[in-house]
Parts: structure tokens; sequence; C-alpha cells
């Protein structure tokens, strides 16, 4: 789905009839009695562990073990040699601004990694170079692009040349990210493909020259194309709300293996594409027809080796023989209460890289021999919070008024389930989904530090969320706000309610980026049904939302124009309005907590200034927290722990909650520095 790396889910969305509430439940309350006593209250900052690592990635010689880590609250890159311990590890990047990702060369002890100014998503480009013998002490980082005003994406390395890399950039011109060849020797940057068609994917030949690509239409439409003698050929053009996304090229026997909805399609199937006959063939679906195609192992030769569908849990399905016996090997080791990804293969080494999470345990990594069947874990870390002092989050299901179908999570405090106060989490994008597993949604965290605080929290796959068919995610088209996307969210509410879970005078909703517009929309589009709000780094506006969009956004704005609106047609403009929270602040009745990052390119800091304004005129209860040195979403530490302090003060105030009465002083003083006085905007 193009548009969902715009406007992601934060490491990112929109009264209920009788009908609704009987159907559909996979709920089954704890078999522990009601406790009125409170399990212990864990610490806010154990839920953000300074010592958790993550991107845990091994080098291609399977000598060196890279992984993210934070130095004096900032993520960084921490390097350790194979078979050591974490406490081993030494950091080979000091940077002050979040390392935003990084991966290993194909050759050599170096790595690239990229990294913005502040949050204005600017990312540039940099080569490390570290000494086997001394990594600490001997590492060079050269920067290889150093334009604060470009985009640069890393896209791979040269197959033919893997000192070369490809890259994306608006570099020549701000509306376009072509695509260049840089030269990680000499820093020098050549353009070989321009963008004008608006191509959102591409895949490479052993030399680094593009040979098909997809492009966004404006019409939410995608167009598949391939070099036929130095021209690009149109070979199949999606239909309005279809997907095809590029997976593997097999620059030998000429076929793309895809992820594809069309033709007729609701759910999204692996399919091969023969280059010769433009012709589609179905090499795996889901067999339950419930999810789209979540992901694709392939081996060395580029063939499909296993495929992984997501509807509430992860499913894996192998596609031969060999793998079928490793991947039951690594399920019997593992055992069933886990999610397992195989996140990577070396068929020289026979090493693959497994990573283990669940509901209540951090992502860990580990080497399995595949010769040998052995299984070694690659940096073992205790847990921050004993596992089971965390609540188990449960995958239902529960009917819209209108009889769709929404699969949802949900977190209860431990040993309650009874007339709780209630948080509604919508998740971003909102072209993205929420998952099962503790790591793979930043609020999944946050869900369980409001759990021992004493809250449910409901987090609604709504519709227009990804990976269960297209209908469902056309069915958001118009719906933002005052329809069936914010229904599902009510509609979740009104399920709790009548189950019995939730108490009515004591639900607030909270939620990033697209989920921030969602909890603004719901104080103003159903201003009874919340008693108190968060919006974090929120549209209140979707014309200014719109408008206000980077120039080299605006080729892959299609999707957005078919769900939201073009500004430019007068008949959208109008609808936008009456969709856009901030048209209508004086139906508010609930407090509301604003959390904004100054530099937020997608979701400007006029998104949170004018709806602050506004209640403040009006005498409306309104908070505000703005980062001056961060963008769409808080990255640093101190800033990402003093808004989590004000929101845990904030429900508890408004919703009855726990509350930690333990806080560092530094983080009352940081804390005090981010409240913006509302009377200077």
């Amino acid at each position: 789905m193009t548009a969902n790396k715009f406007f992601p889910c934060l490491v990112g969305a929109l009264l209920a009839s009788s009908l609704l509430l009987s159907g559909c439940s996979q709920f089954s309350p704890p078999k522990t009695s009601e406790q009125t006593s409170a399990t212990s209250l864990i610490p806010i900052a154990a839920f953000f562990d300074q010592q958790a690592i993550s991107n845990i990635s091994l080098s291609p010689d399977g000598q060196w073990i890279a992984f993210f880590k934070e130095l004096d609250g900032i993520r960084n890159i921490f390097l350790v040699a194979q078979y050591s311990g974490v406490d081993q590890a030494v950091a080979i990047t000091e940077a002050s601004d979040p390392i935003a990702s990084f991966r290993w060369a194909k050759t050599g002890n170096k790595l690239f990694f990229l990294k913005d100014d502040g949050g204005n998503e600017n990312t540039q480009i940099y080569r490390l170079t570290f000494d086997p013998q001394s990594p600490s002490q001997n590492t060079v980082i050269k920067a290889l692009t150093d334009n604060p005003k470009v985009k640069y994406k890393l896209l791979e390395q040269v197959k033919d040349h893997p000192m070369r890399l490809v890259v994306m950039a608006n570099h020549d011109n701000e509306q376009h990210l072509d695509v260049y060849h840089l030269d990680t020797s000499s820093g020098e940057l050549t353009r070989v493909a321009k963008n004008q068609q608006g191509f959102s994917q591409f895949k490479f030949n052993a030399k680094g020259q593009p040979v098909i690509a997809i492009s966004s239409n404006p019409d939410n439409s995608n167009s598949l194309y391939i070099q036929n003698k130095g021209q690009w050929q149109v070979v199949f053009r999606t239909k309005f709300g279809e997907d095809i996304d590029l997976l593997e090229f097999d620059d030998v026997t000429r076929q793309v293996y895809v992820r594809a909805n069309i033709e007729g399609r609701d759910k999204q199937e692996l399919l091969r594409l023969g280059l010769a006959t433009h012709t589609f063939y179905t090499i795996h679906k889901d067999p339950n027809n419930q999810s789209d195609l979540n992901n694709v192992l392939f081996n060395d030769n580029g063939q499909p080796i296993a495929t992984i569908y997501y509807g509430g849990h992860q499913r894996t399905y192998p596609l031969n023989n060999d793998f079928a016996i490793h991947w039951d090997r690594i399920n019997k080791h593992f055992g069933d209460d886990v999610e397992i990804t195989i996140e990577s293969i070396n068929e020289k080494t026979k090493q693959w890289q497994v990573h283990i999470a669940s509901d209540v345990t951090v992502e860990s990594a580990h080497r399995y021999n595949a010769e040998t069947g052995e299984f070694h874990p690659l940096l073992a870390q205790p847990a921050a919070i004993e596992p089971h002092l965390l609540s188990k989050r449960q995958s239902i299901t529960y009917l819209a008024r209108d009889g769709v179908e929404i699969q949802a999570y949900l977190t209860l405090p431990k040993n309650r389930s009874k007339n709780l106060p209630t948080i509604i989490l919508p998740h971003g994008g909102p072209w993205a989904r929420d998952y099962w597993t503790l790591s793979s949604n930043y609020f999944n965290p946050i869900a369980q530090l409001l759990a021992n605080r004493g809250y449910a929290v409901l987090q609604p796959n709504f519709r227009a969320s990804l990976g269960f068919g297209k209908h469902f995610v056309n069915l958001g088209n118009k719906n933002w706000g005052t329809g069936g996307m914010q229904h599902d969210l009510t509609d979740g509410v009104n399920y709790l309610i009548a189950q019995g879970i939730a108490n009515k005078n004591r639900v607030g909703i909270m939620g990033a980026s697209y989920g921030g517009y969602a909890a603004l929309a719901g104080i103003t589009y159903t201003p009874d049904l919340y008693k108190a709000a968060v919006s974090y780094v929120g549209p209140s506006s979707l014309i200014t939302l719109l408008e206000s969009f980077p120039a080299h956004f605006r080729p892959y704005l299609g999707q957005f124009y078919s769900a939201v609106g073009d500004p430019l047609i007068e008949a959208d403009r109008i609808d936008m309005h009456g969709r856009s929270p901030i048209n209508f602040v004086k139906r508010i009745k609930t407090p509301l907590l604003l959390v904004q990052g100054a530099n937020d390119p997608r979701v400007t800091k006029l998104e949170s200034d004018n709806i602050a304004k506004v209640m403040n005129e009006n005498k409306m209860a309104i908070e505000y927290i703005l980062a001056e040195d961060e963008g769409h979403g808080f990255q640093k530490r101190n800033n990402k722990l003093a808004y989590i302090i004000a929101m845990e003060r904030f429900f508890a105030k408004h919703l009855g909650g726990r509350v930690s009465h333990h806080v560092e002083t530094e983080l009352e003083q940081h804390l005090a520095t981010l409240k913006v006085d509302i009377n200077t905007l």
C-alpha cells in the first residue's frame, strides 16, 4: 500500500445498535476471580528499557552482530563479536539524533546507515568502517551525502559492484525521487533514471540498472513498467484501489514475483509474472482466505520457499520439503506460544537468523545451524519486566453496526476484567495495522503500561487497516472522521460496554498520526463518548494536512485523494471541511492532551497549534506538549518518557487509573520545558 510509508503508524484510525453487540466475539474473560487488590506498579522507564536492543543483524560472514541500543538516550549502533555477550558490545556510533536504519555491506567490515536532523526526515547516508581488532577505537564514519534539504533513500547494493549503492533522492528536483548510483569511495552521485512517472518501487539487474518499476497513479491505481530498449513500457495497470508490490526479480529467467490483489482477487496473493508473456500465475494464497500475503521467504536462486499470512496471529506455510523440515524443527524447539520469524538465511554458512516474540516478551534473536540442527541465542538479555507481570494480549473480533467484522487486540489488567476504565488506541497510517507481539508496535508496550495502571486497552484494526483484503481497505474511502472508520472505534467501545468490560463513564482515546486524528474526531463527532483524549502528532484539518505534505510526496498521493479527498476539487474540499475536527471545536466536552514534534514534515506543528488556540479561546480543558527537536513521533528517550509521564497523569486525572508518584527530578524538569503556554501561540 504505497501511502503507508508517508503516514505510518508510530518504529505510525476511524452509536452502536444491539445487533453489533451480539455477534462474533472470541473474547473469554480470565478464569481468575475478580480481585480489587492491584498488582505492583511497574515503573514507566521499564516499559522502555534503556538497555533494550533491537534490529539485531548478523554480518554476512557471521563473525559480527550489529544492533540498536540507546546511548545517552539516543538510538545508536552497537557491535559485538559472534558468541559474545551483550555486555561486551561497544557503541560504534555516537549520534546526537537517532539512527534511522542500518545494513551490512556485502564485503568487508563496513555498514551503511541513515540519519536525519531533528526528525525532519531528510535522511543522509553514511558509511561506517571498523577495525576488527579494536572496533570501539578505530571506527571511521564518512558522510556519503550531505545536503540537509534532500531526502536520500538507500535501496540496495549493486550486485556486480557491492560498494556502489542504489539510492533514491529528490536531489535534482524536489518533487521527484530519482534513482542514483552512489559511489561509496568517492561519494560521487550519478543519476541512472529520472522518476517522472512517480515510481514508488523498483527492481534492478546485477549492474544496478532498473528493469521493473511500479508507479502510484493519481487515480489510486498502480502501473507496472518494464524497461524495453531503454524506454519504460506499461505492461499492466491495476484497477482503482488495487495493489501490486515487487518482491523478487530473477534476472536469468526474466520472471518477477509480486504480491497483488489484482484480476478479481480480494486478498493479496503470491504471483509470478513472466516478462515475456506479461501473464500472472498464482503461486500461493491464504488457505483460510482470511488475510493478505504478509511476507515471502526466498532462497538465493530467487525461488519462494515459504509464505507468511497474518490475521490475528502469524501463520507460515512452507513451499518445499527442505524448508518444511527445518521449520518443523524450529517450531518444536521454541514451542507454540510464540511467533517465529526467519530474518535471514545464509546458504553458504548454513546459518539462519531466527527471531522469537510473544505478547509479553520482547523479541529475541537466535542462530540456527541448518546443517547440525543446533540453536544458539545471538544476544541474551535479561527482561526489564518479568513476563508474568504483563497482561496477556487477546485477538478478538466484534461486529460493526453494518455487519463488518473487526479484528482487534484486547489487553486487560491482571486479574480484572469488569467495569474498567478503558482506552481506545487506534493505530496510525491509516494504511497499517496492529499485531500481537510486544515488539511489533510502538504502542504495544504503552498498552501494557496502561493495563498495569488498571485500564482495559482496545486496539482495533478498523476498516482501511492493511492485511484483510482490498475490500476492507477501500471501505475506508471517504469514511474518515464521520464514517465507518470512526464508527468501528465507537462500536468497539460499545462492544466492551455490553460485555461488562468497560465502564461507559470512564472511556478515553489516544492515538498517533492517523490515530491522533481519530482521537480528535472522536471528541468532536461523538462528544459524549470519551472523557479524556490524547492526540499525538494528529492532524486537526484534512485540508491543511494534504496541502502541507512535502513536495516529493505529491506523486504518491493518489490513495490519499481517494480516501480523504483532493482539496483542489470543490466538492472534496467541502467534504474535507466537514471531516476536519478544527471546524467543530465548540462541540468538544472532553479534556485534550496534544503531543507534537516541532519538525514534523507530515503533520506539521500548525495542526496542533490551531486546535490548541481555538480550545483555549473557548476556555476548554487543553494541555500541550511540544518537543522542538523531534519530528513525526518522539525518538529521544527524555522526550518520550516525559510525554508518557504527562499522558499517565492526564488519564489518571480524568479516568481514575493508577499513577506513579516516583519520577526522577531530571525528567520532571524536562517535562516542564515541553509544556506549551497556549496563551503565547
